[in-house]
């Protein structure tokens, strides 16, 4: 009897809650995006070859690289860094919010226990010669609960876990952002270093053939003309060398900045590549299809949980405007002797519920359902924008693999043309065919040649890392820290 009694007061209520959870339901509306039926194939710019894209990248993507140094300086990046651990307490924020949001939807449940000693005035006794000391004890147990009749709790609960997604997605922008950081800084240091070795040794060359010079020059070999613009290369070789130690300086301390370490371990322990060559390969990646773009990238997945979370907010604020029913009750004893205290006699027990319909608040209920919306709209545009970029990203990532690749084809092929030539012109100068101004000519182009195809080869290398993370690449198990 008394379970059927259950079921006839309970039925419409569930009915209720479901049929109101319908009516403040919204929506998240992700806006429909017209989007390209396959990326860009890999076709070769003019001059340059054909590519092979690999099959996949690898998990995690700067393996892509094969460059054992890469992978330790990025994997201390990750673990160091101050903004993946601003990264992972925003998550731990989030986290602990969802779990405030979820337990508004359960009972809440109080237990009280007391107990009290009084003495009053014998003129105050009701029977003479009465005690007049009193002692009072007393246990309950409260209940309180608010029926969640048109889903204010359950959309507040799904747009806090949406936002823990979004937390936990921006967690691994982050980490995938700071990864392309270090990547980059790796190779521009490295690039920075390999030029500095260049122009180095090139001084040193040029400052032999000024000591050359001085001698021939004194000897009546030569004339002042031709030992001044000797003495205006090494000036402008020394230059560019000084230039050079300055900008691998600054790329090692933004790469340890980016390593998270401490200012003294920057003044202790400058960043430094083991290979200064830049001989390594720049891989090619592969295109893909629209769709992996959209599945893969954590800032189109975080900014999606964002529009679903301002989808939970409006629901709440429609919520806001219908009324709200709350049911308590307590259940204890009170007892003048402690030994008694639970005994049948000193049981007492209370119920109540009660309704609230919101009246007259000056607008401000239905001005939040405004700005619910309004907010609403800025996270479907903010969607739409992130997307849009994410592919112009793509579409930038993918030129830039044909055409820089080509470019470097045409450097290299121009590097080694001016090398031989630099042979001949040495060749020829010892022969007495050319001027030596003539031959300084041809080293002075040989030497920024070489220091242009390590540029280029530092682009190339740079193109590949934005690429990668423009097709939403894998960072693999990153611990929270």
């Amino acid at each position: 009897m008394r379970s059927r009694c259950i079921r006839t007061l309970f039925a419409p209520l569930a009915a209720l809650a479901v049929a109101g959870c319908a009516l403040t339901r919204v929506d998240p509306e992700t806006p429909e995006l017209t989007l390209p039926q396959a990326l860009p194939d890999a076709q070769p710019a003019a001059g340059g070859d054909a590519v092979s894209p690999t099959a996949s990248l690898p998990d995690p993507w700067w393996q892509m690289f094969a460059d054992p140094q890469l992978d330790r300086v990025i994997d201390e990046g990750l673990a160091r860094n101050t903004d993946v651990a601003v990264a992972a307490a925003r998550v731990a924020q989030a986290r602990a919010q969802a779990d405030i949001v979820g337990a508004d939807r359960l009972p809440a449940l109080d237990v009280a226990a007391g107990a009290s000693r009084s003495r009053q005035s014998v003129i105050r006794q009701p029977v003479q010669g009465a005690r007049v000391t009193s002692n009072e004890y007393y246990a309950s147990v409260g209940v309180s609960y608010e029926l969640d009749l048109w889903g204010r709790y359950q959309h507040a609960s799904e747009a806090a876990r949406a936002r823990l997604l979004a937390s936990e997605l921006d967690r691994e922008t982050v980490l995938l952002s700071l990864s392309g950081d270090i990547a980059r800084a790796y190779f521009a240091l490295q690039a920075a270093t390999s030029q500095l070795q260049r122009s180095s040794e090139t001084l040193v060359n040029r400052e032999e053939s000024l000591r050359i010079e001085k001698i021939r020059e004194e000897g009546g070999e030569s004339d002042e003309f031709t030992l001044r613009r000797v003495e205006a290369e090494v000036a402008a070789a020394r230059t560019s060398t000084q230039q050079f130690e300055l900008e691998a300086a600054r790329r090692a301390n933004a790469l340890a900045v980016l390593l998270g370490r401490s200012p003294r371990e920057m003044l202790d322990e400058r960043v430094a590549v083991a290979d200064a060559t830049m001989t390594g390969s720049v891989p090619t990646l592969p295109s893909g299809l629209p769709s992996d773009v959209l599945e893969k990238r954590p800032d189109i997945r975080a900014a999606e949980a964002e529009l679903e979370a301002s989808a939970g907010d409006m629901g709440v604020a429609r919520a806001e405007l219908f009324p709200s029913i709350s049911l308590t009750g307590v259940f204890g004893w009170a007892s003048l002797e402690l030994e008694d205290l639970f005994s049948a006699p000193n049981e007492e027990w209370s119920a109540a519920g009660a309704i609230l319909q919101p009246v007259f608040y000056g607008g401000r209920l239905r001005a939040g359902v405004r700005r619910a919306d309004a907010l609403r709209q800025q996270r479907r545009a903010e969607y739409a924008r992130t997307v849009q970029t994410a592919f112009r990203e793509v579409f930038d990532g993918l030129q830039g693999q044909n055409s820089l690749q080509a470019i470097e084809t045409s450097a290299t092929q121009e590097e080694r043309a001016l090398g031989r030539a630099t042979e001949l012109a040495e060749f020829r100068y010892k022969e007495g065919d050319i001027s030596y101004l003539e031959l300084l000519d041809v080293r002075r182009d040989y030497y920024q040649t070489q220091i242009n195809l390590i540029s280029s080869h530092r682009d190339a290398l740079t193109n590949a890392v934005d690429l990668a993370l423009a097709l939403g690449a894998d960072i693999g198990d990153v611990p929270e820290r």
